[in-house]
């Protein structure tokens, strides 16, 4: 299968990413002739919240099994800026921070899975709403987060369905002996003004942390300004409507209905109840309204002999709100057992509107791009039981049985016609056993497996009730790892891992969206991975792996025409590296590397169409929005009179989508694979301690002013200057 590339990248923004690469390359082995100095870690007055792991207990440092796992600290995301969990990701390889393609929210990416397959927790409690199966990274402020953790690979079976791309569990802070209070404002052009506030001490045996923030801006500058093809202007003018479709102005400065707000409110609580006996409780409470900027969308018409066009679509979330209750128990029956257990509320409330033109005032069309009112009512609520045992010499056998429901409620209003409401209810539960083997001193054989169930258990729509069967998987894996030293370690591992679908995949009723098939299969992937970790010297630290994903039925959405696509076979492998070094006892640089392949195996894919002349039948040999190559590098110099200079970058290149839309005849459509621009993004952020209390700060993000899009027709933000204070006593 040929495949085509897309490098194209200004010349100016190349020459400088490679001198800093070239940079960065010739001080390593400065570095390891140097004398040797241990990595230095930033000192926290927090602790981690130990109970928001899912394999670690108080007893034991826990081992995730032979596979890829990533970290970000609190450390790293205050020096990288970052004022959301997307943002505290980016950097990570294997791990691409991307806006969505459903609601054009930010997602992440890893290894070439989108975030739908990828399980997100917050201190070990799954966080998605529950009809897409996604929770917007954006919405999830960083205050309160001790550390990040990303699991690739092969992740224990104990996490259960779901994690065909790994997991994501954010881990939160708990208070220490010593009280701590923060406080840090930081500003930026078009009014915004990032406030957050934190809070932590441990009284006797309990210990609290508690996080608030408030973000405002008007949105963010467009590096150029931003005008869409006058071909789709001229057919958004000649869409049949009864309301004649406004087309989407040209943007340039401000991106029009960028602006957001959003709170949150955090707390975690542990409390040491005996030496045998922890309880620990987080609670949060998030709001957030904010603007879509406007899409162009192409889409058919409904009536008999009808033609696609291109329609202006002005969506807001006009009101949402978030709130989660997580009770997590871990109690040490005996030397040699101990138990956890986790139960867990996460309700979401949106209101998502439509309106007729770019005022965002007036909701009368009722064709082509509707207008529409819509709120959701959904939640998930469920519990974990772990059990982790070492009765038997050298092994180590952890337990677990999970379930969860999923509730979605929602009410659509269009012009003129009365309200439809919609409830659609889910279940799904998980068994599973692994046992960790110390083969010898050096060498531990991981075997596990899980069986997952999921139950379509209620369909209430007003485009039907029936309900597709319920599915069911055996998922088993293995892994080995084998430190061949103190400094040097290589593991491997094979495990099948599956995705049940979502709410919309099943159910989408096809009015402003895809169309839905209860009969939907589960997505499969059977998953091998070969990687190692090196020390040398102790100053320079080399990670790698290897990977390979062989799919089945690979579900899609397309953007541009809104719809479901499912890929019978796909492939996803590639190779990710990451070598930190400690140049200097003042000097740090990291530089990551992922080299991802996402192909469709010769695999038919067919949209079917209602009223076009023919159904869209195409044979893809990639998947969109993958880029193949992706580098990412930081440096950090820090002087003894409270200075320190961050710097870090991101190179993106070769990454494909399908273009559907026919200019020469808008009765069908068609598959034109084009290439997205490369580009490269340089960020900086210095800051001064004046003294041990007080901080000042300023960032630049896009230094460069790289005009980019990570989605085809949606432009990247320009250059944004940031500066504030941090207050810490």
């Amino acid at each position: 299968m040929e495949m085509e590339f897309c490098f194209k990248l200004r010349l100016s923004n190349s020459f400088l990413f490679l001198t800093m690469l070239m940079v960065s390359l010739c001080l390593v082995p400065v570095s390891i002739l140097a004398a040797a100095t241990q990595e230095q870690p930033v000192e926290e007055t927090y602790q981690v919240y130990q109970l928001g792991e899912v394999l670690v207990t108080a007893e034991q440092e826990g081992n995730e099994g032979p596979t890829t796992i990533s970290e970000v600290s609190g450390a790293e995301i205050e020096k990288y800026n970052a004022s959301n969990l997307g943002e505290a990701l980016k950097l990570l390889p294997g791990v691409n921070f991307h806006q969505g393609r459903v609601k054009q929210e930010s997602y992440a990416t890893v290894r070439g899975f989108e975030q739908d397959k990828v399980l997100i927790l917050l201190d070990g409690m799954p966080i998605y709403q529950p009809y897409e199966g996604l929770v917007n990274l954006i919405d999830i402020p960083v205050q309160n987060i001790a550390k990040i953790k990303v699991i690739k690979g092969a992740s224990s079976t104990l996490y259960g369905p779901n994690t065909m791309g790994g997991v994501i569990n954010i881990i939160t802070k708990k208070g220490s002996r010593t009280p701590e209070v923060s406080l840090s404002y930081q500003t930026s052009d078009y009014n915004t003004h990032h406030i957050e506030a934190t809070h932590g001490q441990k009284v006797g045996d309990f210990s609290y942390f508690i996080g608030a923030s408030h973000k405002e801006s008007d949105g963010f500058k467009l590096a150029e300004t931003f005008t869409l093809p006058d071909d789709i202007l001229a057919g958004m003018a000649q869409a049949p409507s009864p309301v004649k479709h406004t087309p989407i102005p040209p943007d340039s400065g401000l991106r029009d209905n960028s602006d957001y707000e959003r709170d949150a409110i955090t707390f975690t609580g542990n409390w040491d109840v005996t030496p045998n006996n922890t309880l620990g409780l987080s609670l949060g409470y998030y709001h957030n309204e904010y603007g879509i900027p406007a899409a162009a969308i192409y889409r058919e018409t409904k009536k008999a002999g009808g033609t696609a066009h291109w329609y202006p679509r002005y969506w807001r979330f006009d009101d949402g709100e978030r709130y989660n209750i997580n009770l997590a128990d871990e109690y040490t029956v005996s030397k040699t057992l101990r138990i956890k257990c986790r139960f867990f509320y996460d309700a979401y409330q949106s209101a998502l509107n439509a309106y007729d033109d770019n005022t965002y005032s007036s909701q009368f069309r009722t064709a082509g791009a509707p207008s529409f009112d819509s709120t959701y009512d959904d939640y998930n609520t469920g519990f974990n039981l772990y059990g982790f045992w070492d009765g038997i010499d050298k092994h180590h056998i952890r337990m677990g049985y999970s379930f969860k429901r999923d509730v979605h409620e929602s009410e659509y209003t269009f012009y003129g016609s009365p309200t439809t409401a919609e409830t659609l209810i889910s279940q799904t539960y998980s068994a599973a056993l692994e046992d960790s083997i110390d083969v010898s001193d050096r060498v531990r054989l991981t075997l596990g497996a899980s069986y997952d169930t999921f139950e379509q258990k209620e369909r209430n729509q007003s485009s039907g009730s029936a309900k597709g069967d319920d599915l069911n998987s055996f998922n088993p894996q293995i892994g080995i790892r084998y430190d061949v030293s103190d400094a040097f370690n290589v593991y491997a591992s094979a495990a099948r891992k599956i995705r049940f679908p979502t709410m919309k995949n099943l159910y989408a009723n096809g009015v402003i969206g895809p169309q839905g098939d209860p009969h939907m299969e589960k997505e499969k992937t059977n998953s091998y991975e070969f990687g190692s970790q090196l020390w040398i010297n102790d100053i320079v630290k080399f990670e790698g792996a290897i990977f390979y994903n062989d799919i089945k039925n690979l579900i899609l959405f397309d953007n541009q025409i809104g719809r479901f696509e499912q890929y019978e076979k796909a492939t996803i492998y590639g190779a990710e590296m990451s070598l930190f070094a400690q140049f200097t006892a003042s000097l740090t640089g990291r530089l990551n590397y992922t080299y991802l392949v996402a192909q469709n195996d010769n695999a038919i894919v067919t949209i079917e169409t209602t009223n076009l002349k023919n159904d869209l039948v195409y044979q893809p040999d990639e998947i969109p929005y993958r880029p193949k190559h992706k580098i990412d590098m930081d440096l950090t110099k820090s002087f003894n009179f409270g200075l320190k200079i961050h710097l870090n970058a991101s190179l993106v290149l070769d990454q494909v989508y399908y273009d559907h839309a026919d200019s020469a005849d808008n009765r069908n459509f068609v598959s034109e694979k084009k290439c997205l621009d490369n580009f490269f993004l340089l960020n900086t952020k210095i800051t001064y301690d004046l003294n041990p209390h007080f901080q000042v700060f300023g960032a630049v993000d896009n230094i460069l002013n790289e005009d980019y899009q990570e989605l085809y027709l949606s432009p990247g933000s320009g250059t944004r200057a940031w500066a504030g204070i941090k207050i810490s006593l």
